[in-house]
């Protein structure tokens, strides 16, 4: 069964930091996945990362300290698979 549940969208001006966000949460273990960017959001490449939106603050901290630039965050409604 699929639900709409309330996720963090992470976007990124460029298709590089895009990548460099998922390389910095592969390595440093932080929550999320990379995906299309969902047609609710507007960006400028057509990445973006998505977590629950509790993981806000550390995530933004993170990418921060990386210098991974950030276009924008928005929390939006996205179809989940739920077990």
């Amino acid at each position: 069964m699929r639900e709409k549940r309330p996720a963090l969208v992470i976007t990124f001006p460029t298709t590089a930091a895009a990548m460099g966000c998922e390389e910095l949460c592969e390595a440093k273990g932080l929550p999320g996945r990379t995906i299309p960017v969902p047609g609710e959001v507007a960006a400028g490449c057509g990445l973006a990362w998505k977590a629950a939106p509790v993981d806000r603050p550390l995530l933004a901290r993170e990418l921060d300290a990386a210098g991974v630039p950030v276009e924008g965050m928005a929390v939006i409604d996205m179809w989940e698979v739920v077990r």
